[in-house]
């Protein structure tokens, strides 16, 4: 279960999805890029310091965010897409 105050990456990572985060979910990179497919008004606006580091990350997209930084703040369905070019560095742990 997601909860409110909780990051996509923590949320995911719950769930025994790993996404990749080089810097350790602290906003230093861009490797646990995704893209926001909907529920988007359920999550935290983006600040001014994931925005500069997003731009840093291939495939950018409009709804390009980076997972460390998107806090749930709604209880709507959230969806999430990870880029195709990082795919490879994502792993479900086995149950």
């Amino acid at each position: 279960m997601v909860g409110k105050g909780d990051s996509i990456l923590e949320a995911a990572m719950d769930c025994g999805i790993n996404i990749e985060h080089a810097c350790g979910g602290v906003c230093a990179c861009s490797t646990c890029h995704i893209y926001v497919e909907g529920g988007g008004s359920s999550l935290s606006e983006a600040t001014e310091a994931e925005e500069d580091r997003v731009e840093e990350a291939p495939g950018l997209q409009r709804n390009s965010r980076l997972s460390c930084q998107c806090i749930v703040e709604g209880n709507g369905p959230i969806v999430v897409r990870v880029p195709s070019w990082n795919r490879n560095a994502v792993k479900e742990d086995p149950h």
